[in-house]
């Protein structure tokens, strides 16, 4: 009895084997066209939430350009700085392009604004909140930094900029410092507080930091040696690195 016990227990269990994989064989077979279907779908599944996830990067973009203060507009603040880890979250679904296309879309209207609208209040507010936006993109952005640093483009080097401003330890001194001899006010400002930033960044070494403040020197002396008056907003900045007083305000352009 025993042994027939073991029998009927082995061929069970060969069974319960054998008859999973073919009853899903089976359901396969029978639910061909279904599964096929819904297999062709996922893509365009994906690509609706993906959709809606970079619709929802640029809401972000928006609000944090619309909750900015104008007297604060100039600095990267607590609120910038947490979009920007948000936006880093939605990185690793939607990849770099969709978030690349939407910084070189702010690139092409920052220097569509300089050419379009004059000098002036309007424009310095119009063009500050591309650079608000672009910080936010900035840290998910970082390894282009020197695609973006090369660029012939005003709006694209004040992309290289802002990145530098959010990601201190990524700020390259001597580029920054060139940018007050061949760019406008409104990018050198920003290169500005660029420097400060990598002046403030936490383990800087003793070195980083006295090469910081060799660059706001001599910038500041390139900046006073302009015709006419030299952009205060900038001096400003320069002057606080470098005697370590003095308050910040919103650039000009």
């Amino acid at each position: 009895m025993d042994d027939w016990a073991k029998l009927l227990t082995a061929v069970a269990e060969v069974l319960g084997a054998v008859a999973w994989p073919l009853a899903l064989f089976l359901t396969a077979l029978l639910f061909r066209d279904v599964l096929r279907s819904a297999i062709n779908r996922i893509p365009s599944m994906l690509d609706r939430v993906k959709t809606a996830s970079i619709a929802g990067v640029k809401v972000e973009l928006e609000r944090v350009a619309d909750a900015e203060k104008e007297d604060k507009a100039g600095k990267v603040t607590p609120n910038q700085k947490e979009v920007a880890a948000r936006i880093a979250v939605e990185k690793s679904d939607l990849g770099s392009e969709p978030l690349l296309k939407e910084l070189d879309r702010l690139c092409l209207e920052f220097d569509a604004l300089r050419r379009n609208l004059p000098s002036g209040e309007i424009r310095t507010r119009a063009m500050t909140r591309i650079v608000v936006q672009m910080r936010s993109l900035s840290p998910s952005l970082i390894e282009f930094l020197d695609a973006y640093k090369g660029s012939g483009s005003g709006g694209s080097r004040l992309a290289a900029i802002a990145m530098m401003q959010m990601v201190p330890m990524s700020a390259d001194v001597g580029w920054l410092e060139g940018r007050f001899s061949s760019e406008p006010p409104f990018l050198f400002y920003h290169a500005a507080l660029a420097l400060q930033n990598a002046l403030d960044s936490p383990g800087a070494s003793e070195r980083r930091l006295q090469e910081v403040r060799e660059a706001a020197r001599r910038a500041l002396e390139t900046v006073k040696s302009f015709n006419g008056v030299p952009d205060h907003s900038t001096v400003e900045v320069l002057e606080t690195m470098i005697v370590g007083t003095n308050s910040i305000a919103p650039g000009y352009d």
